[in-house]
């Protein structure tokens, strides 16, 4: 019994830094954020909510608020991440369209601890799926017109891009969420 015990405490230890460096933390993932795009200026901040209904049970959510217009959410459970949101409308200024992909690289970089290039290549190839999805749609005259595409990030979850004929969305969400 004893040595089973001492088994498990010896591989908790060893397995124990390495699964928590996995999970992204709400804290760490705003710190993150922030230096990953100094040029947004971006603050997480807690809303004022009025809600009528059912509500997810020990979730909140923070607004992002930075240098652009871009509506973006960050949504935690205590200290545990469960996952980030920002849209913009389809029809955003150049400008806005700048700061939704400023956005959307220090979420990936914050959320899954990628390198730039690697952010920067899945949004670029995300996006160009979701065009041409929303395109093929179009085309078929669906009745919901729509692009999504999504990619595994590993063990740390899940990133996908949906597109509308008014809005980019734009999601990043925790593994088991």
């Amino acid at each position: 019994m004893r040595s089973a015990l001492l088994f498990a405490f010896v591989g908790f230890a060893l397995l124990g830094p390495q699964a928590a460096m996995a999970a992204t933390t709400c804290s760490g993932f705003m710190e993150s954020f922030a230096r990953a795009a100094p040029n947004l200026k971006a603050q997480f901040v807690r809303p004022v909510l009025v809600r009528r209904g059912p509500s997810d049970p020990g979730s909140e959510a923070r607004d992002l608020v930075s240098e652009y217009s871009i509506d973006a959410r960050l949504f935690c459970n205590g200290e545990r991440f469960l996952r980030f949101e920002a849209q913009v409308a389809s029809n955003a200024d150049p400008k806005q369209r700048e700061g939704y992909y400023f956005i959307q690289e220090a979420a990936a970089l914050a959320a899954f601890r990628w390198p730039r290039p690697r952010a920067a290549q899945t949004i670029q190839a995300l996006t160009l799926e979701a065009a041409e999805y929303l395109r093929a749609s179009r085309e078929r005259g669906d009745v919901f017109v729509a692009g999504k595409t999504e990619r595994r990030a590993g063990k740390d979850g899940d990133i996908a891009v949906f597109w509308t004929e008014t809005e980019r969305t734009f999601i990043l969400v925790a593994p088991g969420e």
